[in-house]
């Protein structure tokens, strides 16, 4: 097979993509470091989890 494809063959955690070097300056121009990004997050799964807890019908979004 195509190496090119060897990237899609598995999803990668958040600590891997925190990891990589390209992650560094792209989450700088965002104005983000690698804690805030994590803690914002954390707050986005938080709020999701609410929400869904208030509407169970609509899970789907």
């Amino acid at each position: 097979m195509d190496g090119r494809f060897d990237c899609c063959r598995y999803e990668p955690s958040l600590e891997e993509l925190l990891a990589d070097d390209v992650m560094a300056p792209v989450l700088r121009s965002a104005g983000f470091d690698t804690q805030a990004f994590r803690d914002m997050m954390a707050e986005t799964a938080r709020r999701l989890d609410r929400r869904a807890a208030r509407d169970p019908e609509n899970r789907g979004g």
